[in-house]
């Protein structure tokens, strides 16, 4: 019984995030989707459950790789020590030039 609890409970939040990834882009962004809003949301739960097999736990080395402080130069004996949260860092620097782009009123290029 709790393995069809916890398969039930996966497909919703597969489904909530689908739905959740459709309702920015249709509603919010006002984009059009193939299908409109439900077919955005399909597209969206097939991604999610596509992505989520896909990754498996090698994403999660990945994020906490980025979280880590690394030494890069030099033996045990020293060297240099990287400090930066590369996620944090990623994060801050396409935040400030999305904010930069609306600054310039999300004009495109020609």
């Amino acid at each position: 019984m709790e393995v069809f609890f916890s398969t039930v409970l996966d497909f919703l939040t597969y489904a909530a995030t689908g739905a959740l990834a459709s309702y920015i882009y249709f509603y919010r962004k006002r984009r059009d989707l193939l299908g409109g809003f439900w077919g955005g949301a399909v597209i969206g739960v097939v991604g999610a459950v596509i992505l989520t097999y896909f990754s498996g736990t090698w994403f999660i080395e990945l994020i906490t790789w980025m979280m880590k402080s690394k030494k890069i130069f030099g033996g045990d004996q020293g060297g240099v020590q990287l400090r930066v949260n590369l996620i944090a860092a990623v994060a801050g620097a396409f935040l400030f030039v999305y904010i930069l782009n609306r600054i310039n009123h999300d004009r495109r290029r020609p």
